[in-house]
């Protein structure tokens, strides 16, 4: 089968696609759900710290990918739009949990620098390493400590939890890999 090829632009545009279909704000609280972790994930704050762990991740496995079946022109180019898909997922979540809705057109250099020494740098070296059966763990615990110490207490998912998140990773992981070896992604 003939891979179908795309533009850098082009490729940026379906690497930008991936990331928006997995890290849909409805989408992702839908699956902390279907996980059944424990309530503090499920509402409010930890919905939110839900979600941004859920865009951390996400965003590495995309870039993960480029890595792997994409120029590095095409790699930066889709780094450089973090901000923006940053902006266009928090937003919604935010106001619907009453909180002060991030700003649409970009986010803060202190924000964005956050993310990408924080959950980012996390899951990058595992998924670049091929140690995606690190990352359900890594998850567990950096969501549990952010929920810790935004509301004070967080109770750890526990194995049941653990294994419906780990599953959807990895498909999650398996579905955006094959997704990118589909394509030629040629060079600008």
């Amino acid at each position: 089968m003939s891979k179908k090829q795309l533009s850098a632009a082009q490729g940026v545009e379906a690497a930008c696609i991936l990331f928006a279909l997995n890290t849909d704000p409805e989408g992702m609280v839908r699956l902390a759900h279907s996980a059944l972790l424990p309530p503090a994930y499920l509402e409010g704050q930890g919905a939110i710290l839900f979600c941004a762990e859920w865009r951390a991740f996400t965003h590495a496995v995309v870039t993960a990918g480029l890595m792997q079946y994409a120029p590095n022109s095409v790699l930066m180019a889709y780094l450089r739009q973090t901000g923006n898909l940053l902006s266009q997922t928090s937003a919604p979540l935010h106001e619907e949990y009453g909180q002060a809705a991030t700003n649409q057109e970009a986010i803060g250099p202190e924000e964005l620098e956050s993310f990408v020494d924080g959950p980012f740098a996390g899951y990058m070296p595992l998924l670049a390493q091929g140690q995606q059966a690190r990352c359900p763990e890594l998850f567990c615990q950096r969501l549990a400590s952010e929920t810790a110490r935004a509301k004070g207490e967080a109770s750890p998912p526990d194995d049941q939890s653990k294994a419906r998140l780990a599953a959807t990773m990895a498909m999650l992981v398996s579905a955006v890999w094959d997704k990118l070896e589909n394509y030629e992604f040629l060079a600008d």
